[in-house]
């Protein structure tokens, strides 16, 4: 058998395996037709219509003229939908899916109905005169003869639609029984059986074309196959050889002839693989006579076929040879020989440096000792620091809930003392007889007050550092809040001898989505410390400024005692008070520039302090623009 005959063979059972794509391509002619057969259906109902308008019924004529008209375009409709989905399946899926038998059923039934309209006209038949008869005959037989060509590509379906609108008239023109009648049934069945041999010749015909495609789309497909194989292997620095089944030369490149010594004249398509094994220089093992050439004949044609490994030696040539094969899909052979002559020239120079290497090998090792010692040593350090690392984070856990617990266990008492201390003083039941009372009273109420506010602030900074604090946002007026701290403070002022002023431009400041709680304390506590730490007669100021697209600024400046610059950090650390702020004149446990720095920050803002001793001090807040209510409309809680 040829090497044509058995690919032949090859491409009919590929065919047989594929006779689902074969039905697709049916389908696909079908469908290409649809769009014309339900025009023409359309278009030629309509005709009829109007041509036998005054002779039939109008019920009757209008009742099949709107089943035809309606099954028409719902097969257009169908059909729309079916290419959409075609479409969608092929851009999923290159490869299309196959179609059953049971596609091809429902599509000749399809077209079964709609012959079935048509040749339910023979009703009309009793109302028609001989010109009218003649023209319903011709429009049938034109509607059959193009089913035979419109729908040649399921002959099922042709010969349905040509079955159901031919035969009705033939049966009815055999049962009037004259002999013209009878004429024109015979003449029916003939037209009928004419049409179905015409669709079968047609139907083959598009069947052969099909194949004929595909064949040639398959050869082709072998042909580039080939050509990318020889393509791939022509330029390689290997040698390579194809083998087909029968171990006969297919393809080769010339470092193959080169590497293995052998003539041109030995190569060429269909060369014997065991008779270039026996022309090709011999390995070194044959001719030192330490094995027979057939047994390493034998040793490389055995080169995959049981996954053997590839196999390495020296040929008379002198070059290193690599060997290894592989069988290819098709059953093929492909043998690659490697030149590692270079690699072996290397290996040797290898060996030699290999005592040196192994020398300092054992230095490496003696260093490499050496460091292990002082990684375990830097391990047990690291131990140790996390031992005391943790124990640090221990305290400070135990100091924050120490201090929360104690804050809110001395609250409650303080409430109480402050309270009756409140109602003593306003003399709520009744004059207290002495007036020292009156003071002791008072200083019991300011002790206790101010106890209350360390503890508040003493709470906040623990709930602070223990990461806890939540920042309520809400919808927050600067003014508003200015004016109340401005309140708030302004007793103080009064009773220090301080001047008080308030600068800028906080009725522009936008709405701001802020805590209006923490904002109010940031400020008070900026104010009082200013008017605190300023002797009588001296002069507080707070500044507000913001700019459209910038930041929001708020400066508190006095003309108190002021600090020295590398006292700065210490005051923003809690508890921590300079020397003339322990003195009685200054009254304060160090806890409101750090609660003030932790909730500005919390903001997302910073706080600046620049002061000289003797001369005052400024504080500058940054709040970040976008804090404005139209960067941020919506307000929420945030966790910080």
């Amino acid at each position: 058998m040829s090497s044509r005959d058995v690919m032949g063979k090859g491409l009919l059972s590929r065919f047989t395996a594929e006779d689902g794509q074969l039905r697709r391509q049916q389908l696909e002619g079908f469908a290409r037709y649809t769009p014309i057969n339900s025009t023409v259906s359309l278009v030629n109902s309509f005709i009829t219509v109007v041509m036998l308008w005054e002779a039939v019924p109008k019920p009757a004529l209008l009742t099949w003229l709107g089943l035809i008209w309606a099954f028409s375009l719902l097969r257009l409709h169908r059909w729309q939908h079916w290419r959409t989905w075609s479409a969608q399946r092929a851009a999923e899926r290159p490869e299309p899916k196959p179609v059953r038998r049971a596609t091809l059923h429902k599509a000749a039934i399809w077209a079964g109905i709609t012959g079935l309209l048509w040749g339910a006209s023979v009703g009309f038949d009793p109302y028609l005169a001989p010109d009218q008869r003649l023209l319903m005959a011709i429009v049938i037989a034109a509607m059959a003869a193009g089913a035979t060509t419109t729908l040649g590509a399921v002959p099922l379906a042709a010969a349905a639609f040509v079955g159901a609108s031919i035969l009705p008239w033939a049966l009815y023109f055999a049962w009037i029984g004259d002999r013209t009648h009878i004429g024109l049934a015979c003449f029916a069945l003939i037209m009928t059986l004419a049409m179905l041999i015409s669709t079968s010749i047609v139907h083959r015909s598009f069947m052969e074309a099909l194949r004929a495609r595909r064949q040639n789309s398959l050869l082709v497909e072998q042909i580039r196959d080939e050509r990318s194989e020889w393509l791939a292997i022509s330029d390689t620095s290997e040698a390579f050889a194809l083998f087909d089944a029968k171990d006969q030369l297919l393809l080769w490149n010339e470092n193959y002839r080169r590497i293995l010594s052998l003539a041109k004249d030995q190569l060429f398509r269909g060369a014997d693989r065991r008779t270039l094994l026996r022309s090709c220089a011999t390995p070194v093992s044959v001719v030192s006579g330490e094995e027979d050439l057939e047994q390493w004949i034998e040793r490389q044609l055995a080169l995959g076929r049981n996954g053997h490994e590839p196999q390495v030696e020296q040929l008379s040539n002198g070059r290193w040879l690599s060997s290894i094969a592989r069988r290819t899909d098709r059953g093929h052979t492909a043998t690659v020989h490697v030149d590692i002559t270079a690699l072996k020239k290397h290996e040797e120079e290898l060996l030699a440096t290999q005592e040196e290497l192994r020398l300092q090998s054992r230095e490496v090792q003696r260093a490499y000792d050496q460091l292990g010692l002082q990684h375990r040593k830097i391990e047990e350090t690291t131990q140790e620091l996390r031992r005391a690392r943790d124990s640090a984070m221990e305290a400070s856990r135990a100091k924050t809930e120490f201090l929360a617990n104690m804050s809110h266990e001395l609250r409650t008492p303080l409430n109480a003392v402050i309270g009756f201390s409140d109602l003593i003083g306003r003399e709520a039941f009744g004059p207290l007889g002495s007036e020292r009372y009156e003071s002791y009273v008072k200083h019991i109420h300011d002790s206790g007050e101010h106890l209350l506010n360390l503890i508040n602030d003493l709470l906040d900074l623990s709930i602070i550092e223990a990461g806890e604090l939540q920042l309520l946002r809400e919808t927050v007026d600067i003014n508003e809040i200015v004016k109340l701290c401005s309140q708030l403070v302004c007793s103080q002022a009064e009773r220090a001898q301080v001047t008080l002023s308030v600068t800028g431009n906080p009725e522009e400041w936008p709405k701001l989505c802020a805590d209006g709680t923490k904002l109010r304390q940031i400020v008070l506590n900026l104010l009082s410390n200013a008017i605190k730490f300023t002797p009588a007669g001296g002069a507080v100021a707070m500044d507000l400024r913001s700019a459209r697209g910038g930041p929001f600024r708020i400066e508190v400046v006095d003309n108190g005692i002021g600090m020295r610059q590398e006292d700065i950090p210490a005051v923003l650390e809690p508890f921590r008070r300079l020397s003339p702020a322990h003195s009685a004149n200054y009254q304060g446990a160090g806890l409101g520039l750090p609660l003030t720095k932790a909730l500005v920050e919390l903001h997302g803002g910073n706080l600046e302090i620049e002061s000289k001793l003797g001369s005052g001090t400024r504080v500058i807040v940054t709040l970040p623009e976008d804090l404005s209510e139209d960067d941020d409309p919506q307000t929420q809680t945030a966790n910080r």
